[in-house]
């Protein structure tokens, strides 16, 4: 066929066809992926895909960032000791456009009062160049969604569909290894010097910031407590960038002591992650960070009581691992 004698009109039909399938193909994908987990890919975007399950209107408290996130911060627990309502929208490693994605996400669906950043994406960079052509890349996908998942057209049509998504934790896992931080219980030494922010990260934190702020919901910094990826020289420059952005920063790098954790026992992987342990005692010092932000106790509302059964849940388990953790100890929040 000479494509020289194929007709404007026959284009345009092609390129319309083609995007009603892609269409076609985006909805079911969609569908799909709402209703199962398949592929490594699939399983990178579960923490995208919960939130969009969770029902409307509910998440008072969102938390976005990296593996940090989810390992420091326990939305059952909040739960059971203020009756506030919150997921943590957290992924390996997340960069700051998959943070962006997340909280764009989470604004579809839900008006949360209060958005916590947990600050060590800001540091994560795979250069300037690589991170605007996954924006883009992002951007694409969200518009045809099929573009997320087009390694599954084999997982879709030839298996069954994955396991039902595991909604219980809100975005957090009971983690129960132990591997002690043998480094100086002193990391953040005194020093007036900062450790530069990337530049394509400062403008995606300013996008996530002006979101935040055009849908009335208080931006928040935290880093939790960790040796491995936190120093003085980040801290300065997080709390100048809170200030500049007027926004509460809460570093509980400079609170261990307050917080009460114990190297030995409360990390997870020699000083990179909390455990369930040290999740225990950094959750209640965040909650008292909480208490400041008028949220609502909805543990007696019948419209809740879905979270008190997976608090329920939710507290054996963790109850079971801190007592395991901690050599005999009871294991009661506190």
């Amino acid at each position: 066929m000479d494509v020289k004698k194929i007709s404007i009109k026959e284009k345009a039909g092609f390129a319309i066809g083609l995007v009603v399938l892609l269409l076609i193909g985006s909805f079911f994908f969609n569908y799909y992926a709402m209703n199962s987990l398949g592929s490594h890919s699939l399983k990178r975007r579960a923490p995208v895909i919960r939130l969009q399950k969770e029902k409307k209107d509910t998440i008072e408290v969102l938390i976005i960032g990296d593996s940090e996130s989810y390992t420091t911060v326990s939305p059952m627990q909040v739960w059971k000791d203020t009756g506030y309502t919150m997921y943590v929208g957290g992924q390996s490693g997340q960069t700051m456009n998959e943070m962006l994605t997340m909280l764009e996400t989470g604004l579809d669906t839900q008006h949360p009062k209060a958005v916590l950043i947990e600050t060590n994406a800001l540091y994560r960079t795979s250069g300037d160049l690589n991170q605007l052509q996954e924006m883009i890349a992002t951007k694409a996908a969200s518009i045809l969604p099929i573009f997320q998942y087009h390694d599954l057209w084999e997982n879709a049509i030839i298996k069954p569909a994955g396991e039902a998504l595991n909604m219980a934790g809100k975005g957090f896992d009971i983690r129960d290894s132990v591997k002690p931080y043998t480094g100086s219980p002193d990391y953040m030494k005194q020093t007036s010097k900062e450790q530069e922010i990337p530049r394509v990260n400062q403008m995606l934190f300013d996008r996530i910031a002006e979101l935040c702020r055009q849908n009335g919901a208080s931006l928040i910094l935290y880093s939790g407590p960790s040796p491995v990826n936190y120093s003085m020289e980040k801290h300065n420059r997080l709390a100048r960038l809170a200030s500049q952005y007027h926004l509460q920063y809460i570093d509980m790098n400079m609170e261990t002591k307050e917080i009460g954790i114990d190297w030995n026992k409360d990390t997870l992987d020699r000083g990179d992650h909390m455990n369930i342990s040290g999740a225990e005692k950094t959750t209640a010092y965040m909650e008292t960070v909480l208490k400041t932000l008028n949220l609502t106790d909805r543990r007696k509302d019948p419209a809740y009581q879905e979270w008190n059964d997976l608090a329920e849940t939710y507290q054996k388990q963790a109850s079971g691992a801190i007592a395991r953790i901690r050599g005999g100890a009871q294991g009661e929040n506190k």
